[in-house]
This record gives structure tokens, sequence and C-alpha cells, in this order.
């Protein structure tokens, strides 16, 4: 979101499946499948509006068991409105893997990017063309020196703490906080640093006398699970759970934090989320559908999709360390083993 008025300023997309682009959320992640990962990943928010807020994201990462590092490449699209504002950014992302102890893996992780975003100034009306008495527009934007896109370098960094059950996730991003000058240093976009926090524990329910009728093969987890981020004087807290059944995922979530209120009478409440998933083979495919909670009900938003389609190359290697496998984002355990 961007705004042109004396504090402008820049917010980060968010995705509703936040455990299915891990690399996103945090560079410590790169490599934690231990094999090489391929991420395509859509959202379409709001379609129901008369404006465009779609976003794309392609993510490739590596892990090199020889050096405990894992390396990475994402890409990032974002549009917004009816072609007013599109961003791309690319990253190159790095992790270093340290196993504590045989309970406890620690990982490390640094990104840095290029990203370039563009505003179509004929597109926008400001309130400086509006009428104070019609209420009309003028159909002037009265911008003079504008650029219409912006070059900028990012930086990112992140750590990652998990046990077999148990994962806690920091990242910091923007950390050189890069502004963004269109027509002049007054009115500068800023990407101010931006925190997340997430964590998730992986809970065996075939041990439970309840399921008793499984079978010895079978793979049951329920994962509960909090994602909070927290950029400039915005915040929100992503929180719910996913229950696997073997190549099955199914979740329910909701994004909001009851306790804070933009206004008194306008509650920091976003959205309800249902997602469902199916391994084949390599491959996952997550869809998920936000049903807006919030005030923007009445403007029929139409909600929000997502889709993601991960493929990841397990290539067996007789040398290779035996490792811990994440409890998350691995949700799909086919291999009672991992």
């Amino acid at each position: 979101m961007i705004g042109f008025n004396g504090i402008s300023n820049a917010q980060d997309i968010q995705f509703s499946q936040f455990y299915s682009v891990t690399p996103y959320i945090n560079p410590a992640f790169v490599g934690a499948k231990h094999a090489t990962r391929a991420i395509v990943h859509l959202r379409d928010q709001w379609p129901g509006i008369a404006a465009k807020y779609e976003t794309g994201l392609v993510s490739v990462d590596h892990f090199f068991d020889k050096y405990n590092s894992g390396i990475g490449v994402m890409v990032t699209q974002d549009q917004q409105g009816l072609n007013d504002i599109h961003s791309t950014k690319v990253d190159l992302q790095y992790s270093y893997e340290l196993t504590v102890s045989k309970k406890f893996t620690m990982r490390g992780g640094l990104q840095v990017g290029y990203g370039n975003q563009a505003i179509n100034y004929s597109n926008l009306t400001l309130a400086s063309q509006i009428d104070p008495v019609t209420g009309q527009s003028n159909g002037s934007t009265g911008i003079t020196g504008a650029v219409n896109q912006k070059g900028y370098v990012d930086v990112g960094a992140g750590f990652l703490g998990y046990t077999d059950r148990l994962w806690v996730s920091a990242a910091f991003a923007h950390i050189n906080e890069p502004r963004l000058v269109y027509y002049s240093t007054d009115n500068a976009v800023s990407l101010p640093l931006k925190t997340t926090v997430s964590t998730g524990y992986k809970i065996p329910l075939k041990s439970s006398g309840h399921m008793a009728y499984l079978h010895e093969e079978d793979n049951i987890f329920l994962t509960p699970a909090a994602n909070f981020k927290a950029q400039q004087s915005n915040s929100q807290l992503d929180i719910g759970c996913y229950l696997t059944y073997n190549q099955l995922m199914v979740g329910a979530w909701y994004r909001g934090m009851e306790f804070k209120r933009y206004a008194p009478n306008i509650y920091n409440s976003e959205s309800a989320v249902a997602s469902i998933g199916w391994l084949f083979n390599n491959w996952s495919v997550t869809y998920s559908y936000d049903i807006t909670v919030s005030t923007l009900t009445r403007a029929g938003t139409g909600g929000s999709h997502e889709l993601n389609i991960t493929y990841v190359h397990n290539k067996v290697n007789k040398k290779s360390k035996v490792r811990k496998r994440l409890p998350c984002p691995d949700f799909y355990h086919t291999n009672k083993h991992h």
C-alpha cells in the first residue's frame, strides 16, 4: 500500500499459506528440506473489488550437505490496483545449519535482493485533484519531475531453531529500510523494517487410544502454528492448525488481533482461512481460501485465493548425513522414519 501524503510508506505483501512459502518468511528455511525444492505460489486478493491485488512467487533452493549450507533464489511480483502500482523483486538467499545436539538444530539465514517498483501516475487520483465543493476530479495530479519506477537494494536475515516436534523462527526484512524516491525527497516511499516470528508444534495423534483404528503405516499429525508480523505501526497474527493424514492435509486459520483496534469500533479482524492440500509422489498442491470478516465484508471482496505447487527432488546419497527433518513445513510424512 502506498500513500502520497506527508508520511508515505509501503507495506509488504502477506500470504495466508505462510507454511508453504517459508523462504519468503525467513531465509533460514532455505535448504531446510535437505534436497532440491521448487515453489510456485499465486495469490489473488479481493477479486470482487474493481481493482487487482495479485501476487506471484517462484522460489528454488538446494542444500549442500558437505558445507551444511543451503542456497536459493526467489522472485516475487506484485500488482496493486488497475496497473497503478506493480513491483518485481529478486532475492539471493543463503542459510547455514548447525547441529547443537541430537535433539536440537539451529539455522541462520541471509538474503540480498534487488527490487523495482513502478507507478502509473495516469491512473492515480490524489487528494489535491478533488474539488472540495463538487467532489469531482480536475484530471491532473500536479506531479512534476516524477519518475515512473525506482530500483532498490534490500537486505534481510533470520534465525530458526527446531526439534523433532517444535520449531521457532524469527526473521527481519528490509534491515536497510530502502527508500523509494519518486518525485521529491519529502514524499519518499520507504520499506520499514519488518519482523516476523512464527512457531508451531507437531502432535502425533496415532499414539492416542482414540486412533486405534489406524493402520501401522498411517501417519497422522495435528500441528498448531502461529505467524506474527510487525511493520511500523501495523501488526498482524495468523493462528490456527493443520491436520495431516498420509498424503492429505486440511487446515483452518484466523488472521486478526482482537485486542488491537484501529478505532474504537473497528477491530483488527481480517480473515478466516480454510486450506486443503495433497501430496502426489514428489509434488504437493495446496489451495486456500480467505473469508473476509473485517468491515470490508460490505464491499463484497470475493475473499482471497491462494494456490501453492511445490516440488521436492529427493536424491538418495549414501554418503549424506542422516539429518533431522523439520516438523514444519515438511507437513507430509509418507516415510515414518522422517
